[in-house]
């Protein structure tokens, strides 16, 4: 067997065809992953799965306190308490979703276990006739898909600067 082919030119920035515009690496989205010739590139806005996942924390939090305010105020407070413990999860997600600006990785971890959970005690809420339940129990289902997803990963994981007047330690 004879090799029909040139061998390929040494130096890939070379183009063996005149006129033929030169190939310079895979093109990338300079805000995520790595840019040809540097290292990785951390995001600068919030991406828009992280910002969807605050939102819908933020909204459903936001339900389920009006929702056990105005059971309270009908005079049914053990049901008011049942509705407030069996969302518990999602409303300590609540006060993470506010740091999800600068919060590291192990926050947006702790997210998804925690709306993980709630999904557990939402299919609970559904087995025992809880309409409410389905509502919570859609809500944390999407957190966790955004959460999941590979640009919230890239954030959450992106590298900090120090705050003004502090440095790294070491």
């Amino acid at each position: 067997m004879s090799n029909q082919f040139p061998p390929p030119p040494h130096d890939p920035q070379v183009n063996p065809q005149p006129g033929l515009p030169t190939y310079t690496g895979p093109a990338q989205d300079p805000a995520y992953g790595y840019g040809y010739g540097q290292g990785p590139v951390a995001p600068f806005k919030m991406p828009g799965v992280v910002r969807a996942a605050q939102i819908v924390v933020w909204v459903l939090s936001g339900l389920v306190l009006l929702g056990t305010i105005a059971i309270a105020a009908s005079g049914d407070s053990e049901t008011a308490g049942a509705a407030f413990g069996a969302n518990l999860c999602l409303l300590v997600t609540c006060g993470f979703a506010f740091s999800f600006q600068n919060a590291g990785n192990g926050i947006r971890v702790t997210c998804i276990v925690l709306m993980s959970v709630q999904i557990a005690l939402g299919l609970g809420g559904l087995a025992s006739g809880n309409p409410g339940g389905l509502i919570g129990l859609l809500g944390s289902i999407a957190t966790v898909v955004l959460l999941a997803q590979g640009a919230a990963g890239a954030w959450f994981k992106r590298p900090r600067t120090p705050a003004p007047g502090q440095g790294y330690a070491g």
